[in-house]
């Protein structure tokens, strides 16, 4: 999905759940931070193909608790641009739900050839579909070896219908539910977003007209070091201002022990009785 989407959809549904524009704000923004590992001007193209960080590296379970801890209105954020995501198609890339865990499972019970194997290990049962995903992906997210399949695909395209019925609806939404003092919630979210969460605000804006400046245009042209310096430092500025913004917002959710250690405790003892139970059933693990 495309970004305008992912955070109109979120502020729609932070205004839903709290009722509360400067809460709202913040979901809007955590919806904006995962697609911050998508600019590869940080690395060369082919690395980036190479690792698949796009919708890998901040599109996980992993990274979003990590930032509901930090604040939980950020971490909601992402993880409705991850529930997004999830819907889009192989040519997008889908989602890296549980990275880098997947990136330890090496075969597939299903080869590319349709040849079928099996290993001691545990396998995935598809694998991904490296043909249509070089044939039509953006440059640096075709992959430059077969993967195994370890992304999660749904039917629609990004800057197509589904994604546009989701700003526009978003956007409706908004207006519908604050029908009644439409002008006084418009005063009260200029102000939240453009001068509450300026420094964040500005850091995004800068951080992704420069990474998709680079991304989609200059990347293909003959550009000078210079140019490349320029615009990597604009990125770099960009990324420093949320951050320094960012930092303030830090607001831990409170932990129930226990039911933490009771609930890794049942994840890994379940772990440890399906693994038993599907190597004896099937003399194989297979995802």
């Amino acid at each position: 999905m495309n970004l305008n989407s992912h955070i109109a959809f979120a502020l729609a549904v932070g205004l839903a759940l709290f009722h509360n524009i400067p809460l709202a704000v913040l979901v809007g923004i955590g919806a904006a931070l995962p697609d911050l590992d998508r600019e590869y001007i940080f690395t060369r193209r082919k690395i980036f193909a190479k690792y698949q960080l796009h919708r890998a590296l901040f599109h996980n379970v992993f990274v979003g608790l990590a930032v509901m801890y930090f604040n939980f209105y950020l971490g909601l954020g992402m993880f409705l641009h991850f529930g997004l995501d999830l819907l889009t198609s192989p040519t997008d890339r889908g989602i890296e739900l549980f990275f880098p865990l997947g990136r330890f499972i090496r075969t597939f019970k299903l080869h590319y050839d349709g040849k079928v194997s099996k290993s001691k290990g545990v396998m995935w049962y598809l694998e991904d579909p490296a043909t249509l995903v070089n044939r039509t992906a953006d440059p640096g997210l075709r992959e430059v070896e077969r993967m195994p399949w370890i992304r999660i695909y749904g039917p629609f395209k990004n800057s197509r219908l589904a994604d546009w019925t989701v700003f526009y609806g978003s956007f409706i939404f908004i207006q519908l539910y604050e029908i009644n003092n439409l002008v006084s919630w418009w005063e009260d979210f200029l102000y939240t977003a453009f001068v509450r969460y300026f420094l964040i605000d500005v850091g995004i804006v800068i951080f992704y007209a420069l990474g998709e400046l680079w991304r989609r245009r200059l990347q293909f042209s003959q550009v000078d070091a210079k140019t490349k310096g320029a615009i990597l430092g604009g990125m770099i500025l960009g990324l420093a201002l949320i951050l320094i913004q960012g930092a303030t917002l830090y607001s831990p959710m409170p932990l129930n022990g226990k039911l933490m250690e009771l609930a890794l405790l049942s994840l890994i003892l379940g772990l440890v009785m399906a693994t038993l139970h599907v190597r004896l059933r099937f003399k194989e693990i297979v995802m």
